[in-house]
């Protein structure tokens, strides 16, 4: 792989399914690409912290209180708690601790939804979240051996939903490190906010003949798989991009983005062929703000082939009409679904230098001086800057 740095429906059919890869992996095959996975953990009895080799991958933080994982009466949804945070009017960006928790469910996963509520489950404006990532540390990305981003959601993301016959396999206490970045309102001030985010799922011994085909998370930033993500965004015009190759061969069944404010366009390009594969323009409003970005659903017509012999480009471009560099800087991340046979993938690696750089980023990323402070309820909480 190689980086360089310029200027995420209706029915499908099976047949178009069955004819694209087979055969169908298996529930039980799906987590873990041939690894143990909690091969490292082992909590010591003196303070149940998780410890691993020093030149190895951090330890992962515990669960605490901060985090609440529910499965709703009737199934189907379980849902994600992070709170109680307090939001200050005209504070800065707060990051609470990566919290740490385990899914109790086994199936498959069809979609998400998030909003952000008080302790009486009244709803608060959306803008209070900047974004959130839900994690996978026990399996690796499809461009890069870092920890699989199961969903990455922003303002501008609301919700996705798969058709039915597709579906992200998750095994029973599957674990998740959530990251999540909330954005105070300038004149409003929040004691007690609560992100909720709603995972649909069909669960695993749900009557039926055949299970959803399984289809994997991937991500990509313009940044590059490990690192920072955002980048100074001065007056005019500017691009970002990175380049990189795929572990293995598949079809893109799902794709869409995250932008900032002034974006003009975030695109997945093959840099071999010279073809772009898809690209999405910012929603905005009345003053130019982005409030959406489209998600492509392409299943239905075949999906977009993917090649890991060739070299594929996501690439952003902003134009800053501001006479200063834009607040919010740039940020140019894509993520999607794509159905790849299992067994096909590279064998994942808890020790590759990049799972681990990028593991540590995102557990020390609180704890930076220099980004935004704030303060949350409940244990092991810190403040931090942008994703």
């Amino acid at each position: 792989m190689k980086g360089s740095k310029t200027g995420f429906a209706a029915a499908a059919l099976p047949a178009l399914v069955s004819c694209l890869l087979s055969p169908r992996p298996q529930l039980a095959q799906v987590h873990g690409h041939g690894a143990q996975a909690h091969e490292h953990d082992a909590a010591t009895p003196e303070t149940g912290e998780v410890e691993t080799p020093e030149a190895g991958p951090p330890r992962l933080p515990r669960e605490n209180p901060l985090i609440d994982v529910r499965l709703r009466e009737g199934g189907r949804e379980a849902e994600i708690v992070i709170g109680p945070v307090a939001l200050p009017a005209a504070g800065p960006h707060l990051r609470p601790q990566v919290q740490l928790a385990e899914l109790p469910l086994a199936g498959w996963l069809h979609g998400f939804s998030w909003d952000m509520r008080d302790r009486n489950g009244n709803p608060l404006p959306d803008r209070l979240l900047h974004h959130v990532n839900v994690i996978d540390p026990d399996n690796r990305e499809l461009f890069s051996s870092v920890p699989r981003r199961v969903l990455a959601a922003g303002r501008e993301t609301k919700s996705v939903r798969l058709p039915s016959v597709l579906g992200i396999p998750v095994a029973s206490g599957a674990r998740v490190l959530v990251s999540a970045m909330f954005a105070p309102l300038p004149d409003r001030s929040f004691e007690e906010a609560y992100l909720h985010v709603v995972l649909r799922y069909r669960p695993a011994d749900e009557p039926g003949l055949l299970g959803p085909w399984a289809v994997y998370p991937f991500y990509l930033d313009v940044m590059g798989p490990v690192g920072e993500k955002e980048f100074p965004l001065p007056p005019g015009t500017h691009g970002m991009s990175w380049e990189g190759s795929p572990a293995v061969d598949g079809r893109i069944f799902a794709i869409g983005g995250h932008m900032h404010d002034y974006a003009d366009w975030l695109r997945l390009e093959d840099a071999t062929s010279g073809q772009v594969l898809w690209e999405g323009r910012p929603e905005v409003d009345e003053n130019g703000r982005t409030v959406g970005v489209p998600v492509s659903m392409v299943w239905w017509r075949g999906g977009l082939r993917i090649r890991k012999d060739h070299v594929y480009r996501v690439a952003v471009q902003y134009t800053n009409p501001l006479p200063a560099p834009a607040p919010d800087g740039g940020m140019g991340a894509l993520g999607g679904i794509i159905l790849a046979p299992e067994d096909a993938w590279p064998a994942f690696d808890r020790e590759h230098p990049d799972y681990v750089q990028d593991l540590r980023n995102t557990l020390d990323k609180p704890n930076e001086a220099g980004h935004g402070h704030g303060h949350a309820h409940g244990p092991s909480l810190g403040s931090g800057g942008g994703c």
